[in-house]
């Protein structure tokens, strides 16, 4: 038995980075719903599919997306100069 899911894209044409994202476990005869559940869940967050969901759930403008990033990068920048001290 294969129990999947697929990202559902947010209006046309949009996908993820990767493009359509499939997550996948393939359960064996003698193994619970619970664990192959666990599995299947572990394989979400792995991928990535809940904070893509919380991405898409409203939409950014390019502007505000280009900020988040900037400041992102900031952080970033900051905290590898912090690391090298």
């Amino acid at each position: 038995m294969v129990y999947s899911y697929r990202l559902p894209t947010c209006g046309q044409g949009v996908r993820l980075e990767g493009g359509t994202e499939w997550t996948k476990v393939i359960v064996e005869p003698d193994e619970s719903f619970e664990s192959a559940l666990k599995r299947f869940k572990k394989q979400c967050e792995k991928a990535g599919l809940l904070s893509e969901f919380k991405k898409r759930q409203h939409y950014e403008k390019p502007s505000v997306r280009r900020k988040r990033k900037a400041l992102a990068a900031r952080k970033k920048a900051k905290r590898r100069e912090r690391m090298s001290d």
